[in-house]
């Protein structure tokens, strides 16, 4: 089974009163990541980084992701609690 880390920053966007997630990017690094997600704070409704793992061939992701960097308004899915 091939696994794969994956370090991705998801924008949000608000459309009226909802959270919507906008740009999605993939980056080589969690210092990368991070970065970007810093760097989109002031520009976007919300930004997170997050690791995730998962398997190259069936797409399932194997461990619970391990956000990064969180700045702004974010689903609760993204809630430190």
């Amino acid at each position: 089974m091939p696994v794969q880390t994956l370090y991705i920053v998801q924008q949000f966007e608000k459309m009226g009163k909802r959270l919507i997630a906008g740009r999605q990017m993939t980056f080589k690094s969690a210092g990368e990541a991070s970065a970007r997600a810093d760097r989109d704070a002031s520009r976007t409704v919300g930004v997170v980084a997050i690791q995730q793992t998962v398997d190259t061939d069936t797409g399932e992701v194997l461990e619970e992701p391990v956000v990064l960097a969180r700045h702004g308004e974010l689903p609760a899915e993204f809630d430190p609690n």
